[in-house]
This record gives structure tokens, C-alpha cells and sequence, in this order.
């Protein structure tokens, strides 16, 4: 197991562009109707269905001309706003953009760098899927203990589901959405990372039933935007990795919280949000296990934006806990970012599995 716990390196700068109009358009429910039933498969009944089983009204993707390039480029622009950093004056930079060929993390890491004019960081392009931030900041980790001085690491998720998804599948098109965010990992003040874990699990056959856990398929697919385009998509056993992805969590958040004194904190739970269903499985048990911790769900508006879910909720942190009745994020809280999804390297066997916790 790749767990670590750091010492005096801080999150900060949390941005995302989620709400940026020229980037993204808003697919909601009645699209997605329509689309799932241009499958082959079984759509979804009506759009009542559609929120009961995924949890979300609307959901992102990438406008007809626009490219991940263009995500990342005001993502990244953005973020050096923000934190005020010089790009070629950080020991390193992640990046990570999940996709069906992993060719796509560093081509896009190359355009950017030629677009910011970047020489000299090294950039850590990774396609990691739903825990992909929690391998940023595992990456990032390593990175700044082996360079003790007190530079930046950015770190940037960019997500466009619609280049490498089926928009007729119904086991995907009602919850994924594109993303991108932005954060700095630094020596210094800010939101103290106090452990993070990152690593690949494998799931015995007979608990994925015989069958893979994800696969791709190559094809002409319905987009998201309207028409049909030939590319390789992703496809997923959903019951497997529904079951034993909500296993992976809880045991995420048990082992961060075993490592915890929570006396007198209020603990966050901050997880990577795949499907209402997992959510609601998720919640349910936790709550009977640490009834005091406040459990936020970012799902209805945002959707699952794989990579950057969780740094969008971060993002987003105080209007989340305002629609839950919950105060701000308050000095001393304890936030637990725990992680569970596809395992690009082992696919069809494998699951990752990765948590993170942050002092706010």
C-alpha cells in the first residue's frame, strides 16, 4: 500500500472552471432520455428514473469546437491567477486526463507546456480515472520530500468523458461530466495534508461474476452533443464495481479515520461522488459507524467529473455545506477525501483505491 503521511506540505488554491459557459454546456435529463435509448440496450424509463438511479439533473460536456486542450488552458490560467506562481520555477506539475488510450495524458501535457511556455518542470501526465487526484497528490508528495525547498506543485484534472464514452450507455451517459481543476501542493501554510494513500486492488473473480470489471470496445457511437463518431469506449460490469467500489471506499475512510484523533474536530467526508446509488449505499453505512461527520454530496449539479469531482467539491466546499445547513469550513476541520474506481493499468481485474485527509 502507497500510504503516506506528510509532513508540513499544504493544499491550497482550490479552482475549477466547471462554471465556465464558453467552455461547457449543461446536459440535463431530457437529453439523456433520448440518448439512452439510442443504444442497444435498455434506456432508462423516464427522467424521474434517471435521477433516482444516478442522483444528478445536470451534468457537463465540452461545447461543439472546444477541446480538452481548451479546458486545461483556463484551468491553468485560472490557477496561476490564483496562486501567483511561476510555471518554471515548480520542481513538477501533474496533470491527470483519464481517457480509453493513455496517449491522450501526454499529448495533452505537451500542448500545454507549449502553450504556457513551461521548459523546465518535469510534468507527471497520468490517466488514472476516479482517483486520479489522490495520485496527483500522492505524485506530488514524493516530489516535494525529495526537493526540501519551498517551490509549488500545480496540479491540474481535466475531464472530457464525451471523447471516450458511449453516450447511449445507460451505465454511463446519466452520471459522468466534464471537468477541470486546479491546485497547488506547497511547503508551508494553507489546508495541512496530513495522509494520502494511492494504490491498486484486485478483485477475486467471482466477486466481479466471471466477468471484467471495465473494458473497451471500438465503434460509431452516439456523442453527447448530438450525431455519431467512430472512437474506442469504455464499457463497465455495474454491479461489480458498484459493490465492491463502495467496499473500497468504506475501508478508505475506516483507515483514515483510524489514524485520527477527531476529539473536538469536525470531520468532513469529502468522497469521489460515481452515482447516487453508490452515494446512498456509501452514506448509509457510514453514518451508523461515525454519526458526528457531516457527508457532502456534490452530485445533482455537477455530476461525477471522474478526476475532478473531488477538487470540484473542495472548490465548491462552503456552497456545498451551505445547501446541507452546515456552517463554513472552519479552521482545525478534518476532511476525508476517500476514492474508489477504475484501475487503468489492470482494468479488467483490478480496482484503485486511494484516500487523502486535509486539516482545513
Amino acid at each position: 500500500m502507497s500510504l503516506v503521511w506528510p509532513v508540513g506540505l499544504s493544499l491550497t488554491d482550490v479552482v475549477d472552471v466547471a462554471d465556465n459557459e464558453d467552455l461547457f454546456e449543461i446536459v440535463d435529463n431530457e437529453r439523456v432520455l433520448a440518448l439512452s435509448h439510442l443504444g442497444a440496450g435498455t434506456g432508462f424509463r423516464n427522467e424521474a428514473a434517471i435521477v433516482k438511479s444516478t442522483g444528478v439533473r445536470e451534468r457537463r460536456m465540452l461545447r461543439v469546437g472546444m477541446t480538452a486542450f481548451d479546458a486545461a488552458f483556463a484551468v491553468a490560467k485560472r490557477l496561476q491567477f490564483e496562486a501567483g506562481f511561476d510555471w518554471n520555477e515548480c520542481p513538477a506539475i501533474g496533470l491527470c486526463h483519464s481517457h480509453s488510450d493513455d496517449r491522450h495524458a501526454t499529448e495533452l501535457a505537451a500542448e500545454l507546456c507549449d502553450a504556457l511556455d513551461i521548459r523546465k518542470p518535469k510534468v507527471f501526465a497520468i490517466n488514472f480515472g476516479c482517483t486520479g487526484y489522490l495520485k496527483l497528490l500522492r505524485h506530488a508528495t514524493d516530489v516535494l520530500e525529495r526537493n526540501p525547498g519551498t517551490g509549488a506543485v500545480p496540479l491540474l484534472t481535466v475531464e472530457t468523458p464525451q471523447n471516450w464514452h458511449d453516450a447511449a450507455d445507460r451505465a454511463f451517459c446519466g452520471i459522468v461530466s466534464a471537468g477541470a481543476t486546479g491546485s497547488v501542493l506547497r511547503r508551508g501554510p494553507g489546508h495541512r495534508l496530513k495522509q494520502v494513500a494511492s494504490h491498486a486492488v484486485p478483485v477475486p473473480e467471482a466477486a466481479r461474476e466471471g466477468r471484467p470489471l471495465f473494458w473497451t470496445e471500438s465503434g460509431e457511437y452516439p456523442e453527447f452533443t448530438g450525431g455519431m463518431n467512430t472512437r474506442c469506449v469504455m464499457r463497465m460490469n455495474g454491479e461489480a464495481v458498484f459493490i465492491n467500489g463502495v467496499e473500497l471506499m468504506l475501508d478508505a475512510v475506516r483507515r483514515a479515520m483510524s489514524e485520527l484523533d477527531t476529539t473536538g474536530r469536525r470531520v468532513l467526508v469529502v468522497p469521489h461522488q460515481p452515482s447516487g446509488k453508490m452515494l446512498r449505499a456509501l452514506f448509509a453505512v457510514l453514518r451508523d459507524e461515525y454519526p458526528d461527520a457531516v457527508y457532502l454530496n456534490n452530485l445533482e449539479r455537477y455530476a461525477n467529473s471522474i478526476s475532478s469531482t473531488i477538487p470540484t467539491v473542495l472548490a465548491h466546499l462552503d456552497e456545498v455545506l451551505a445547501e446541507q445547513d452546515e456552517p463554513p469550513a472552519r479552521r482545525g476541520d478534518l476532511i476525508i477525501l476517500p476514492a474508489a474506481g477504475i484501475c487503468m493499468a489492470a482494468k479488467s481485474t483490478h480496482l484503485a483505491q486511494g484516500w487523502a485527509v486535509l486539516e482545513w
